[in-house]
């Protein structure tokens, strides 16, 4: 019976004008209970009520602490005997986790390259290491696995020299090391929880190339231009408005690697794969057609690797280097400059482009273990890996040199690959200081950047609240379990209602803030939510699965909040009632073009483009709202079957855009709808559950050749909804 969570205090906001965080637990929603009789935390707020205090201070376990007389040698494992609280002594290794704090360089990391010098210079922080080496080699990888292991010698060492007083290891070489292949032993204290090996060459974690995750990191040319990247030409582009963005959550290799793309074999899968679809009706042209405006890529920072080729990427090795695999080249380090083509032809072709960033956890091999795994992650008590992330461990994003680094590829990828923005998986173990520094580093370079957060994490829950006013905007979960479950014809509808507001009645500020989604690389593809095949196995269509996703489709796009769909949802892709492909391979994973050409895919294809093309029209102007509007703005229709639900829009007009009335019957029966349209101009049909148009449609049975018909400005009356589908009505005719 007892309830128990775990909440990060660097994570929460102080609300404004208070200095203490105060809390209450609350049971059922409503049953506020009062702090028991003589917490220690205990805090009268002058108003007859008594909180609680977070005081980390005061946590009802013993402590100790121990002040040195001379400072204590970083370089040094130190273990602390207690005498006389049991029947031995007790040794507790201790661990400098607050020294830390005080430890920071403004100093440029990784490699720079002094051209006019005609030098190189390398730097790695490592506080606590007694020496470091930087090590050439002549190959990708300083070791090999097969046909047995093999460790291979260094074309050549250099002893590195260390700043004592920020933990900086650095070298400067003569010339120019364009093209070399380099790493760093460090050797450090051995005892618990340390992961100091001198014998292992890590690469470095600033690299801008690196041949492979297992391999060694790569000097490349920032400045250079060549036969992969031709130089940039996106001068006039533009990030979209926030209010005006469509996104589309895709994946490098998914997208192009199966034939049906039709790009060449040697580009398939990689960064070159999209842009060589031009032409051929799907990938970039697909797109296109579609309207969407924001690319957002599944990570493209190298990852770690498995047998199979196909990883969603989630596992980050170099943040700084673009996936070796999506490269042509990659031991020439063509990934650096494919990356930058990428971006600029994206920009050129009207399409903002997002990356997907992990900073909660790494992937294998560990370099930050190797390198001071105290100073880079959260440790338990017994100095193993904290592990909310359920990915093996957590980034300790809160140390000054993590935060320096994570803010330091923010500025690289925006100002070297003139990215968008980003998102930020996982980001409920971002401590929030970081979260704010992300936003104000973005928004320099860029005031319109986008920043996207991912606002939970499997081991501590969600903090979307705490984004509330931060420029964040964040994933809408709400909104996506809220539609699935009213489409299935359960759930509730006050819950729907909240969500397609912008969600500004709860957590977000405004509708900037909510980004509203109905499937995600995460999960089971919506069609295979939604049907009734066996072992929810959405590839064979039937005409109720499809009609179900439609009707989500047209919530999700007259929703207020950016709106973002994954790559094949508009098709009715399945992925075969799969919870999670992350490991499944291209079997999976790789989007099947051909799959356009089922009557049902192509009929949800046409209502998916002629949804979002309405959405970014003049007319649909009044789905793209910035700033929180009246209670009004949406009058809710909500008749006794709570199967049925309607809205109509901006009417009397509050803003840019014409009226809208949507009327929803996830019911298996047709159903009238009882409607007051208002307004004061005329009516029409403009979508229908089946296809879109504009300039007006007939109702169901309405008689060939006769034009459709026109309601008049505050008519009243009741329409007929077919099972399972959807109404449009739009004024200003």
């Amino acid at each position: 019976g007892t309830w128990e969570g775990t909440a990060q205090l660097g994570g929460m906001r102080l609300p404004p004008g208070e200095k203490d965080l105060v809390f209450k637990f609350v049971l059922n929603g409503n049953e506020w209970l009062s702090p028991p009789e003589g917490a220690p935390n205990a805090l009268p707020d002058g108003k007859g009520s008594v909180n609680l205090k977070l005081d980390i201070m005061r946590s009802g376990g013993a402590e100790i602490r121990v002040h040195t007389a001379e400072p204590l040698d970083l370089t040094q494992a130190y273990v602390l005997k207690l005498d006389g609280v049991a029947d031995r002594t007790l040794g507790v290794m201790t661990t400098p986790d607050g020294v830390f704090d005080q430890i920071r360089s403004d100093k440029a990391m990784g490699v720079t390259l002094d051209k006019a010098r005609g030098t190189t210079t390398y730097r790695i922080f490592a506080p606590r290491a007694r020496n470091a080496w930087l090590c050439f080699f002549d190959r990708p990888a300083a070791v090999t696995w097969k046909p047995a292991f093999k460790r291979f010698p260094p074309v050549e060492e250099y002893r590195m020299w260390k700043d004592s007083a920020d933990g900086v290891w650095e070298i400067t070489t003569r010339g120019l090391d364009i093209g070399r292949f380099y790493g760093f032993r460090v050797d450090g204290p051995a005892g618990d929880g340390e992961g100091f090996n001198p014998d292992f060459v890590v690469g470095d974690p600033y690299g801008r190339a690196a041949s492979s995750a297992d391999g060694l990191t790569m000097v490349v040319d920032p400045g250079a231009t060549n036969e992969w990247f031709k130089g940039w030409t996106d001068q006039a582009w533009e990030t979209p408005d926030p209010q005006d963005m469509v996104i589309y959550e895709c994946h490098v290799r998914g997208m192009t690697v199966h034939p049906s793309s039709g790009a060449p074999a040697a580009k398939r899968g990689k960064f070159a794969g999209l842009m060589a679809t031009r032409k051929k009706g799907t990938g970039l042209d697909h797109l296109k057609k579609l309207g969407v405006n924001t690319v957002e890529l599944l990570p493209v920072s190298e990852f770690s690797e498995g047998a199979d080729p196909y990883n969603w990427g989630y596992a980050t090795v170099y943040y700084f280097a673009p996936e070796s695999t999506y490269a042509r080249e990659p031991e020439k380090g063509s990934g650096y400059y494919e990356l930058k083509q990428l971006v600029d032809d994206l920009h050129n072709e009207g399409f903002a482009v997002v990356l997907d960033m992990v900073y909660n956890h790494v992937g294998g091999p560990n370099i930050f273990g190797l390198i001071d795994r105290k100073a880079y992650f959260r440790l338990n008590p017994d100095l193993s890996y904290s592990n909310h992330s359920a990915c093996g461990n957590d980034v300790k994003t809160e140390s000054p040199m993590m935060r320096k680094l994570i803010l330091d590829t923010i500025r690289y990828y925006m100002e070297e690959f003139h990215v968008d923005g980003f998102r930020l998986d996982l980001a409920e173990l971002i401590d929030m200081e970081t979260m704010l520094a992300i936003r104000d580093a973005a928004r320099e370079i860029n005031p319109k950047a986008i920043l996207i957060s991912e606002p939970w994490s499997p081991g501590r829950g969600e903090n979307k609240y705490q984004l509330r006013g931060t420029g964040w905007s964040a994933w809408n979960n709400d909104f996506r379990y809220a539609a699935k479950d009213f489409v299935r014809g359960e759930g509730s509808r006050e819950w729907l209602q909240d969500s397609l507001f912008g969600s500004v009645n709860t957590w977000a500020l405004n509708p900037l803030q909510p980004v509203n989604y109905l499937e995600s690389h995460d999960d089971m593809a919506y069609i295979d939510e939604i049907t009734l095949n066996p072992n929810r196995d959405g590839r064979k269509l039937t005409d109720r699965d499809a009609a179900m996703n439609r009707l989500a489709a047209t919530i999700l796009f007259t929703s207020l909040g950016k709106a973002m769909l994954y790559e094949g949802q508009e098709f009715l892709r399945s992925k075969w009632g799969i919870l999670n492909t992350y490991n499944r391979g291209d079997a999976l994973n790789a989007v099947r073009w051909s799959d356009r050409d089922r009557p049902l895919a192509q009929q949800a294809l046409d209502y998916y483009a002629g949804l979002i093309q309405l959405r970014m029209s003049p007319e649909g102007t009044s789905f793209r709202v910035a700033q929180r509007p009246p209670q009004s703005y949406y009058r809710w229709i909500l008749p006794p079957n709570d199967k049925l639900m309607g809205y109509v829009v901006n009417v009397p007009q509050l803003h840019a855009g014409h009226g809208f009335a949507v009327l929803l019957n996830a019911d298996d029966r047709d159903r009238r709808i009882e409607v007051e349209l208002g307004g004061d101009t005329g009516w029409k049909m403009i979508g229908n559950g089946r296809e879109i148009n504009r300039k007006g449609l007939a109702p169901r049975g309405w008689p060939a050749g006769k034009a459709p018909p026109t309601w008049l400005a505050g008519w009243k009356g009741e329409i007929v909804v077919p099972k399972l589908e959807s109404i449009l009505l739009m004024n200003g005719f």
